[in-house]
C-alpha cells in the first residue's frame, strides 16, 4: 500500500520515494547512532553448555553475592572459560528477562 501525492507541477510521487531523500537519510543515521550494542545483551538464568570462543554473556544463577552477576567469557577448545563476578551497576542497558532470579 503506497500513498500517492500530487506535486505542484502535476507529477505524482509515492510516499516511499519521498523517504529516500535527505529526510530519510537523516532519520536512518539518527537510528543507527542511537542504537548501542548493549541493547542485544541480556542476563541468562543459567550458563549455556555451548558458547562461541571469546563471546561474553552474563548469568544470574545465584553463584555470586547479592547485587552481582557472573560474567562468562567463552574460550577455545580444551580451555577453561573465564568467569568473574561483577556488580549489576556496571551493566548498562542489559535486558533482564522476567524469569531470571
Amino acid at each position: 500500500m503506497s500513498v500517492i501525492k500530487a506535486g505542484l507541477n502535476g507529477d505524482y510521487t509515492s510516499g516511499i520515494a519521498t523517504l529516500r531523500g535527505p529526510v530519510g537519510l537523516v532519520a536512518l543515521l539518527v537510528i543507527l547512532f542511537t542504537a548501542q550494542p548493549s541493547f542485544a545483551q541480556k542476563i541468562y538464568p543459567y550458563e549455556p553448555l555451548m558458547m562461541d570462543p571469546y563471546s561474553t554473556i552474563y548469568v544470574d544463577d545465584g553463584s555470586c553475592s547479592a547485587g552481582k552477576v557472573l560474567k562468562v567469557q567463552g574460550a577455545q577448545r580444551n580451555q577453561r572459560r573465564k568467569k568473574s563476578c561483577i556488580p549489576m551497576s556496571d551493566l548498562k542497558g542489559v535486558q533482564r528477562p522476567a524469569f531470571a532470579k
